[in-house]
């Protein structure tokens, strides 16, 4: 009796345990290696739901579809029944395309917000930033062009024709001329001169187009007259011609310059982290207010704010300062924010090259520093401080390495010392070679 009334309760068990293709709920997904992206997307892109009936076929599928997307070298996975005996548990093991890249676009007959649009609709994955994978571009540029209803054929490619990073861009398909000349008009306060030597060398051998053209002048020129308080300086018209030099294929273009007014830096506040330390962070940047608005200076003063917060622990503190423009006063107000990422403290310290008594002498002047906040410019002026007070004799070359622990936000530190090589002993002969 007693067996009978237990026999369809195994069955379901029994079914899990011997048969992987029997469909049964889906009662959990876990995902490791994942970086990027977080389970909960990684899922939606595998397709898969809980509660729904799956079976191996299934995993097949969802394991296809995330090699689908083109954000993954390799993905693998697991499944057996529940701690319930109720359905199955899945696990996936994803390794990530190591690389993203943000986007942008050239020349498509719609704006950038509906451009992302498109995209972000399509996609259960990627957001500001794509592998640059076949799988992943030829999939934007049929979305892209179906979405500008044929009219365009849009490509996109890894682009390094902007200064830093390099990005995808998605432009109309076809060859562009190459800038081969440069020319500025209506400049008066920068030289003619400084504006040439500063952008030719990044323009000239760029493929022409006026979003590439404008986007080098904010990165390379705008700076020039920012630093002089012109903060309001244009480039209306930007004219491009074939060049007219023997033997030279491309494009000679002429840049139409406004410089604008003068302003000065009327004030500046603080937010955020930076908030709490306003007066330090006012003697340390020294802002020259009720002065011409010299934005070099600026920046200066906030790249010491930001080595002052990476020295405190904060490895990966940023500053900037978001500008607030009076133009009927001629005046900019400043408002600094700092984002100061998590606090990581010293880890380990290792010392390679030294022998039984220079490494006890060396950890004793480095001193206690484990699990204190850690600066990143320490190791450096350590060994500076060691070749200073002549600490060992015939010091050669040393060198600091560090290695960054994320989960722990620790920094452990290896100093590398070598000796010098002792200067060739007058008294032994060497060997002439007729």
């Amino acid at each position: 009796m007693r067996a009978r009334l237990l026999a369809p309760l195994l069955l379901p068990l029994l079914a899990i345990a011997q048969s992987p293709d029997a469909p049964y709920p889906l009662q959990k997904v876990t995902v490791q290696g994942n970086h990027h992206f977080t389970a909960q997307q990684i899922i939606a892109a595998a397709g898969l739901k809980i509660g729904q009936p799956v079976s191996k076929s299934n995993f097949d599928e969802a394991r296809a579809r995330l090699m689908d997307t083109g954000a993954f070298e390799s993905v693998g996975y697991d499944f057996k029944p529940s701690s319930g005996n109720s359905g199955y548990d899945a696990t996936f093991d994803v390794a990530e395309v190591a690389l993203l890249y943000r986007f942008r676009f050239e020349d498509l007959p719609a704006s950038d917000e509906k451009l992302r649009e498109v995209l972000r609709k399509q996609e259960a994955l990627f957001g500001d930033e794509i592998p640059a994978t076949t799988e992943v571009l030829n999939r934007y540029n049929g979305a892209l062009t179906h979405f500008l209803e044929g009219k365009v054929e849009v490509i996109g490619r890894l682009s390094y024709d902007l200064p830093g990073e390099p990005m995808v861009l998605f432009r109309p398909a076809g060859t562009r001329p190459r800038i081969s000349q440069v020319h500025f008009k209506g400049n008066e306060v920068v030289p003619a001169n400084q504006l040439f030597n500063k952008f030719s060398s990044v323009a000239v051998g760029a493929e022409f187009s006026e979003s590439t053209v404008r986007r080098l002048l904010d990165i390379n020129v705008r700076p020039l007259y920012e630093a002089r308080g012109l903060l309001r300086v244009a480039f209306p018209k930007i004219e491009a011609e074939p060049s007219r030099e023997v033997d030279v294929i491309g494009v000679a273009i002429v840049i139409t310059v406004e410089e604008g007014p003068e302003f000065k830096l009327r004030s500046v506040s603080y937010a955020g982290a930076a908030l709490k330390q306003a007066k330090e962070l006012d003697e340390l940047a020294k802002w020259h207010k009720d002065e011409l608005a010299n934005f070099d200076e600026i920046k200066a003063a906030l790249d010491r704010i930001t080595r002052r917060y990476k020295s405190t622990g904060y490895l990966h503190a940023t500053s900037r300062a978001d500008r607030t423009v009076h133009d009927p006063e001629k005046t900019v107000d400043l408002l600094v924010n700092v984002d100061t990422g998590p606090l990581y403290s010293y880890g380990k310290l290792e010392i390679r090259g030294l022998d039984l008594i220079g490494e006890p002498a060396i950890r004793k002047m480095w001193g206690e520093r484990q699990g204190k906040p850690y600066d990143s410019e320490a190791p450096e002026a350590f060994l500076k401080e060691v070749h200073d007070q002549g600490v060992f004799d015939n010091l050669g070359a040393t060198r600091s390495e560090t290695k960054v622990n994320e989960p722990a936000k620790t920094v452990d530190v290896t100093l590398v010392f070598s000796a010098s090589k002792p200067p060739p002993d007058p008294r032994k002969k060497t060997s002439e070679i007729p």
